[in-house]
């Protein structure tokens, strides 16, 4: 078939300059051709995917892949290689470039300014080619056509005449064309005819080969009694039975070497003489694409690490094995810290490479025989097979130890830490899932305790564990409960001493274990994806108080909510607050959202969005903690807001004279204000703080030299105070500081405790709690040692060495304390104490 008229001639044009695409397009424009523009190396390779082409014309000098290196993968490509491609350079190119281009396969060059005379012969002797190789390729097919066609008349023929009955048996099955290996033999295996195939597959000619044993073929073993038993299934067997397809054999070349094959055998009677045809096809590349895919479904694409279907297969055989052999064996799950800040705050790109580094030391920082496995985004695995719970420590501190130095990728220096969960076959479980939550657990541990850290795992549970353990559930039911509580903190204008605004803070009065800090619960919320609800209960009480105290008389103030990430990024957050504001009858300027700095990082485009809505409702808006975060001060420039907060570890350090806080504090002010934003300095306690941030042009201070977080009805008579005093001030000009000290008189007796004195609250209740215990159930002395660091969290082999005794004796006073509380298990004994801690902590309240 000749080329259709209406089909047009696809020609390449590749330039990074429009300029002179369009003089390419305009020299060599004409109806029955196709050209494509191209303006990288980069993208000419896409459209050759897509387009078959008579010619590229390929512009020498490109940024980013040039004409070079563009035209070194078309010739690598199978499609692609024959396509004539025409160089465009400069005049100035020197003999060496223009034998790299001819080297690389160029088929000519052209240069600029180019003669549109030549240029258009060139590239009509390209396209004359092209349709020349075109009519050749179709007439080649009507011949395949024909002779197929003749083939087949052959075929019919060959029933008319007994003479032609074996020459056409033979001629039918071979091919002559085909690239599989086709033979035919006699019942006992010598070969008759072959096709072209098998002086290319097994490098014998057909005059070499023709006389031979097909055995000559299957020099190996396993193959040689395979051909065997075919041989003899032909001449015991009128048709074969059970070896038409071997699947796969191994066959031997000419000169000795081997490749795998699939052989398929056919039986003839022909005039009483038996024909046995073999097509023998060479499946080497098959197997490569079996095995590509294979690795590609146990491997992991990005780092090439194997991924969780072959870690968990190697998990399973690592155990049966250490079981069979008598030995441990160690598991390793690491999570790379705060690794989702690298991918909102760099991208994708850059969260790949530090990936693909992070594979590359975890392998090299591990024995030859661990085996290391990527199991999520940046969870990673190691199993350490012959390993004990030393040797599992020394390799954890190696891999610690190899996360010190930094990441370098282009401008970019990172330091990244990872925490370790590590738990050890059979201590910790002879079972692969429950070797693999124990090492999360151990994990999460490590976690608890702070960055870059590991732990082992030990079926030691402490109180505190046990409370976090006790208080996800009870949380759920703690709104339908009413057990939640908002206290408010006010802010200060330091040049006048009015309270501008105060920041609500939420508690939970938890009716066995008292207030409940945020600090401790939010996490909890945030995990379980309670965060949510309990954050729209805030906003709705926050602003109700609020009313009700506008309601009262007294003067309107900013009440500030905190907001989570995982609130903020609600879909119908704006939808939300506008209807709490409806329903509240609270104007949008009585207000404020503080969110932190880790809010403002990824998905910059919504953030924005909601951002401006929020602003242009009449919402504040304020950064909380500010300069504790990852974030860049470019987002203070995108992003429209109102306020900073000075974090109170910075405000802590103004009166350490060997600090730089207040450079960092003048610098933070000096740019908020720059932006038209006002400032909050978070923590101040003392008057010198006081003095200091006055000086630095701070406009308002929130903290206990002021008044700590206190109750709604404390707030409200404070506020009146505080207002009451502020008129009478005004006429006597009294001095902030005055203000302060007279308002401090006010009774606090309400106050809910800080952190600090929490901490040291709960210790007292654990000790009565223990102390009452042992009394009760008559615990000795030294068991009541052991059963202290039970409580503590600690293993068997972590009492015996810091109580300085056996295991085996540890062992025995656990089993003396168990029975003396009638508990079976540590989670049993663990209740009980926290049991009689609630009665301790309602106890000691009452007193």
């Amino acid at each position: 078939m000749n080329m259709s008229c209406d089909e047009k001639i696809n020609i390449l044009l590749v330039d990074d300059r429009p300029e002179n695409l369009l003089a390419l397009e305009a020299i060599i424009e004409s109806d029955d051709r196709n050209l494509i523009k191209a303006f990288s190396g980069e993208e000419a390779l896409k459209y050759l995917l897509k387009y078959d082409f008579a010619a590229i014309l390929l512009d020498v000098q490109m940024p980013g892949i040039d004409g070079f290196g563009t035209a070194k993968i078309i010739k690598a490509r199978e499609k692609t290689k024959n396509i004539p491609i025409l160089f465009i350079t400069a005049n100035n190119m020197d003999s060496e470039h223009i034998f790299t281009g001819y080297s690389i396969g160029a088929i000519d060059y052209i240069l600029k300014p180019f003669d549109p005379i030549i240029l258009k012969a060139k590239v009509e002797g390209f396209v004359e080619l092209y349709k020349m190789n075109q009519t050749l390729f179709q007439q080649a097919e009507i011949l395949t056509e024909k002779k197929r066609e003749l083939e087949n008349a052959y075929t019919e023929l060959s029933k008319t005449t007994s003479e032609l009955r074996v020459s056409e048996a033979l001629a039918n099955v071979i091919s002559e064309t085909s690239i599989d290996s086709m033979i035919i033999i006699d019942n006992s295996g010598l070969i008759l005819k072959v096709n072209p195939a098998v002086e290319k597959m097994f490098l014998y000619d057909e005059k070499t080969i023709i006389g031979k044993n097909i055995s000559v073929l299957f020099s190996n073993e396993i193959a040689k009694n395979q051909i065997n038993h075919i041989l003899e299934a032909i001449n015991n067997l009128d048709q074969i039975i059970g070896y038409e397809n071997l699947n796969e054999v191994n066959v031997t070349r000419k000169d000795g070497t081997s490749f795998p094959a699939e052989i398929q055998i056919g039986k003839r009677y022909v005039q009483d003489r038996c024909i046995v045809a073999c097509t023998i096809r060479d499946i080497t590349k098959k197997k490569q694409y079996q095995e590509m895919i294979s690795h590609m479904a146990y491997h992991d694409g990005l780092t090439d690490l194997p991924n969780r279907r072959y870690f968990n297969d190697q998990l399973n055989q690592k155990l049966n094995h250490a079981k069979q052999t008598n030995q441990s064996f160690a598991l390793m799950y690491l999570d790379m810290d705060r690794f989702k800040y690298i991918n909102d705050s760099l991208g994708h790109n850059i969260g790949d490479k530090v990936l693909q580094e992070i594979a590359n030391r975890l392998t090299k920082s591990v024995r030859e025989s661990d085996f290391v496995a990527r199991v999520g985004g940046d969870e990673f695995n190691i199993l350490l097979p012959d390993t004990n719970r030393e040797n599992a420590l020394d390799i954890a501190e190696n891999i610690i130890e190899a996360f010190k130095s930094p990441f370098y990728f282009g401008n970019y220096e990172l330091f990244i830490t990872t925490c370790i969960g590590v738990s050890v076959f059979p201590f910790d479980g002879d079972d692969p899932l429950v070797l693999v939550k124990n090492a999360d657990a151990a994990l999460y541990r490590a976690k608890e305790q702070g960055k870059n850290n590991y732990k082992v795992f030990h079926s030691g549970m402490n109180i505190q564990s046990y409370r976090t353990f006790i208080m996800q559930n009870e949380l759920r039911k703690a709104i339908e409960r009413e057990e939640f509580l908002l206290v408010y903190q006010p802010r200060i204008d330091i040049e006048t001493g009015t309270i501008k605004s105060a920041e609500a803070l939420i508690r939970w009065e938890h009716p066995s274990w008292g207030t409940i800090l945020p600090s401790e619960f939010i996490p909890l919320a945030e995990e379980t994806g309670q965060i949510v609800e309990i954050g729209e209960w805030v906003l709705k009480s926050a602003c109700k108080q609020n009313k009700i105290w506008q309601d009262k008389g007294l003067a309107p103030i900013r009440i500030a909510v905190n907001f989570s990430a995982q609130q903020f990024l609600q879909k119908d957050l704006i939808d939300t607050i506008k209807n709490v504001l409806i329903d509240t009858a609270v104007s949008p300027n009585l207000l404020e959202i503080e969110i932190t700095e880790s809010v403002l990082m990824g998905n910059e485009t919504t953030i924005s969005n909601t951002l401006n809505q929020l602003r242009k409702i009449g919402i504040f808006i304020s950064i909380d903690d500010f300069g504790t975060g990852y974030s860049s001060l470019s987002y203070l420039r995108r992003f429209p807001l109102n306020t900073l907060k000075i974090d109170k570890s910075f405000i802590r350090d103004i009166s350490t004279t060997s600090s730089n806080s207040n450079l960092l504090i003048s610098t933070i002010i000096s740019l908020a204000h720059s932006l038209n934003m006002s400032v909050i300095a978070e923590g101040v306690e003392t008057e010198e703080q006081l003095n200091t941030l006055r000086k630095l042009n701070c406009e308002e201070i929130q903290g206990y030299l002021f008044s700590p977080p206190v109750l709604p009805k404390e707030f409200e008579d404070f506020l009146i105070q505080s207002q009451d005093k502020i008129a009478f001030d005004e006429a006597n000009n009294m001095m902030f500081t005055d203000k302060v000290q007279e308002i401090n008189t006010f009774d606090r007796s309400s106050i809910p405790l800080n952190d600090e004195l929490r901490i040291d609250h709960n210790k007292e209740i654990l000790n009565a709690a223990l102390n009452h215990t042992k009394e009760l159930y008559s615990i000795s002395n030294r068991e009541m040692d052991v059963f202290r660091l039970i409580v503590n969290g600690l293993s068997n082999k972590e009492i015996s060495d810091q109580l300085f005794i056996s295991e085996h004796t540890v062992k025995n006073h656990i089993t003396h304390i168990f029975q003396k509380l009638t508990v079976n298990d540590r989670l049993q004994a663990m209740a009980k104490v926290y049991q009689t801690c609630i009665e301790e902590g309602k106890n000691l309240r009452v007193k």
